[in-house]
């Protein structure tokens, strides 16, 4: 059989990126985003240079070591951009994004990012993967710890950056999975577990933590839109979105942290569809076909019966809502549904009318893609975590062990070109296809594989076909800035854009012709220019405009200038511009009269539904991540616990210096990407940046922690107390102790964190804590 190439499905978008050039692979999925490519003359079979260097090995044009690691490179106009760990096991070691010279591995500059505010282990760092924009020349990147980046791909030149986690809450865990982000348009689109600032549906309920999709402005960060899944979810997800076309629509389709596949529309948002596929998050990507059926599978439990695992074909088509209708819920209208098929970390392949899904014992599936028929299945290892890719009529993947196979697709099945085992290599990455060249990225080093004497052609890029959208009625507003933070008396412009019901970009509004208002603090005249009051708390406002009737609106938090000071004496809840404050802290009125703040045990979901201990472990953030040189302290009361078992801050150093008689919390501050934390298990106080390595600067003292007792603490960083060097210092006292002069614990920290926002640590699962008097200062 003559396979053919997957119809490529981005050329006709209303609203498109710039396509790539010939031979460029600018996202991980490649320049379909479905892991193919048009490209020919590839190699059929390479062999790895010797171990003592002797033989240099077949086809293998370079490779570096200082390339390795979990993160699949893309390329744009000769330049491959990765994600690797920086410094790897010292005290000094980050994120970082590298650039090098595809056709040499030549290092062209790189971009270093702190891991903070993290519990991520390190070798975890880098699961993301950088995006380039073939109509910018800009990458893109999302680093473990929630920083967010934009950087001049010829130069490296920082032009903007976010702390996703200090502005909006993105949730950053021990087990690290970071989505990948990608270019729709001239935004950049990414995504992680979200837990913001606000509470009551006015507010978006972003309190509470879901799946939530952001859209940046490519060009300068701004965020257009932010658009979520279902609340409260099981897990974080690594599943990137599919951006294609339904029916008249640009669509991402993704697999959600609520185990959910869902579709949505790429320029606006708006939630169209989903498929409720397993009760826990779905980190395989989908491929959908050029008629809109959608391709998924899973390892997780379903949603009957005891079977884990399923693969299934969804018509995205059909799954469109009418009109204004919420979203379509199609669970239980697939096409074909095939349970025990365990494809949850490898993202599948459509080719012609089959199915390639590798699951996650390294079994690769053929399925038919009409009927979900297995048409047959061939090992390819033990354990599979990356993704295959089909490049020039062939299969190219490599398991988790290190098999490396080279398959060509047939009327039975698949027959092997080429096949070898890369001896005490792993593979988590997704093997590209750039240039004429197949790279591979393992444990050990990254490959280029290519033939030296004979280079290959790649097939010249379809010009992307922007048409103007049919319908022209205005269906949809869209009012950007969608959340920003602003201080007293500062200005902010606003744009409207108008979209049609298809979610297609018609034009961008004349403020003439739209009504704009504020409800809350501050003012807005008729160009859209917002003005915050010069004299403002820790309030928050929202922005409202309407274009004939139809309204649209965004949010503002507004944070004064430091000195802070919060008593709580009034009992009302944490001001609504706290992220990550409400819900997860609630007043409380102690037996003397006195007022303060709780973390409970369990956090409420929705009325008349169980209460749920997710996100009782959490960190808070009250300002911009712009602030700098500054000292947080608050008074903090642990609870006693009535049974469970310690779970608080995992010590990759060891137990805990003295054994905790009772079930206690954990609490603390943060300042500027530092943390400062009684560990109520550990019986322990403790400093640190990188709570999960033992290598990062950190600092530990013994206490025996008492249920029941107000500890007075203090956290004071000097980011730039010597060049390139922070001082962070913190005390802790009890009760009625005068303060001390001397500082319980401090460090120099070699790899400084220069300003972040002031926040709170808690660890409620055992039992409560309270929090009160609470004071951000400047240092003098």
């Amino acid at each position: 059989m003559t396979a053919l190439l997957a119809t490529p499905l981005l050329t006709n978008l209303f609203f498109v990126t710039a396509s790539a050039a010939a031979g460029d692979w600018p996202m991980w999925r490649g320049p379909h985003g479905d892991s193919t490519v048009e490209a020919s003359g590839l190699i059929d079979s390479w062999s790895p240079p010797s171990a003592d260097g002797t033989k240099p090995g077949e086809n293998v044009l370079w490779r570096r070591p200082e390339l390795a690691g979990r993160s699949t490179p893309v390329v744009l106009a000769g330049k491959l951009y990765t994600l690797v760990r920086d410094q790897p096991g010292t005290a000094t070691e980050g994120e970082k994004v590298v650039c090098v010279n595809a056709a040499t591995g030549e290092p062209l500059w790189e971009h270093r990012c702190n891991v903070y505010l993290s519990d991520v282990p390190d070798t975890r760092v880098g699961w993301s993967s950088v995006v380039a924009d073939p109509a910018s020349g800009r990458v893109y990147a999302q680093s473990v710890s929630g920083y967010f980046c934009c950087l001049d791909g010829a130069t490296g030149r920082l032009v903007w950056e976010r702390s996703l986690h200090e502005e909006l809450g993105f949730l950053s865990t021990y087990g690290g999975r970071t989505n990948f982000p990608l270019i729709y348009g001239d935004t950049v689109i990414t995504s992680a577990v979200v837990i913001g600032w606000g509470d009551t549906p006015k507010w978006n309920l972003m309190a509470k933590p879901a799946h939530r999709f952001m859209a940046f402005d490519s060009a300068n960060g701004e965020l257009r839109w932010l658009s979520a899944t279902q609340l409260i979810p099981d897990d974080t997800t690594y599943s990137t979105p599919h951006l294609t076309r339904l029916a008249d629509q640009d669509v991402l389709v993704f697999g959600s942290g609520d185990g959910a596949v869902w579709a949505m529309q790429a320029g606006t948002g708006r939630p169209l569809w989903k498929y409720q596929l397993s009760r826990r998050g779905l980190n395989v990507s989908p491929v959908v076909g050029s008629d809109g059926m959608v391709y998924m599978g899973h390892s997780e439990e379903n949603m009957v019966g005891s079977a884990m695992g399923a693969m299934i074909a969804i018509d995205g088509v059909d799954a469109l809502p009418q009109g204004k209708a919420p979203p379509t819920d199609v669970t239980d209208r697939e096409v074909w549904k095939n349970y025990q098929m365990m494809v949850g970390k490898s993202s599948p392949l459509l080719i012609e009318s089959r199915v390639y899904a590798i699951n996650d014992s390294a079994k690769l599936l053929v399925l038919d893609a009409k009927t979900g028929k297995e048409i047959t299945r061939k090992p390819l290892g033990r354990v599979m975590r990356s993704s295959p890719i089909y490049a020039d009529g062939k299969i190219y993947t490599c398991s988790q062990e290190g098999r490396w196979w080279v398959l060509k697709p047939t009327k039975k099945g698949v027959d092997v070109v080429h096949s070898l085992v890369l001896r005490g290599e792993e593979s988590d990455a997704s093997p590209i296809v750039a240039d004429g060249c197949v790279y591979l990225t393992t444990s050990e080093a990254m490959y280029c594989l290519g033939k030296a004497s004979t280079p290959s052609q790649a097939a010249p890029p379809e010009t992307p076909a922007i048409t103007e959208p049919a319908d022209q009625r205005v269906a949809q507003v869209q009012l950007s800035p969608w959340d920003v933070l602003l201080t007293p008396g500062s200005k902010q412009q606003y744009t409207v854009r108008l979209y049609n019901a298809a979610g297609q970009l018609l034009r961008v509004a004349d403020t003439s012709k739209v009504t704009f208002g504020v409800a809350g603090a501050g003012n807005i005249n008729a160009q859209g220019e917002y003005t915050a009051p010069k004299s403002v708390g820790h309030q928050a406002a929202r922005i409202l405009c309407d274009v004939e009737g139809m309204a649209s609106e965004a949010r503002v938090r507004l944070s004064p200038p430091l000195p802070w000071s919060f008593d709580f004496e009034d009992g009302e809840e944490p001001p609504l511009t706290w992220v990550g404050g409400r819900v997860r802290y609630v007043p409380r009125t102690g037996e003397d009269g006195s007022h303060y703040l709780a973390k409970p045990t369990e956090l409420p979901t929705k009325p008349g539904a169980p209460t749920t201990k997710l996100g009782t472990r959490s960190q808070m953030w009250m300002g911009s991540a712009e602030l700098s040189n500054y000292t947080v302290r608050a008074d903090i009361q642990l609870q006693e616990g009535v049974g469970g078992e310690a779970s608080s801050g995992r010590r990759p150093e060891g137990p805990p210096a003295i054994a905790s008689a009772v079930k206690l919390p954990s609490a603390g501050l943060i300042n500027s990407g530092y943390t400062f934390t009684l560990f109520g298990p550990n019986q322990e106080a403790r400093l640190y940046s990188w709570c999960t390595h033992d290598k990062r600067t950190q600092a530990t003292l013994p206490m025996k922690l008492e249920a029941g007792v107000w500890y007075h603490l203090k956290l004071s960083v000097t980011p730039k107390h010597k060049k390139g060097v922070a001082l962070v210092r913190a005390k802790v006292w009890a009760g009625d102790d005068a303060e001390p002069d001397a500082w319980s614990l401090q460090f120099e920290d070699p790899a400084p964190n220069y300003h972040g926002s002031p926040g709170l640590f808690g660890d409620s699962k055992e039992a409560e804590f309270y929090v009160d008097n609470l004071r951000v200062t400047p240092n003098e």
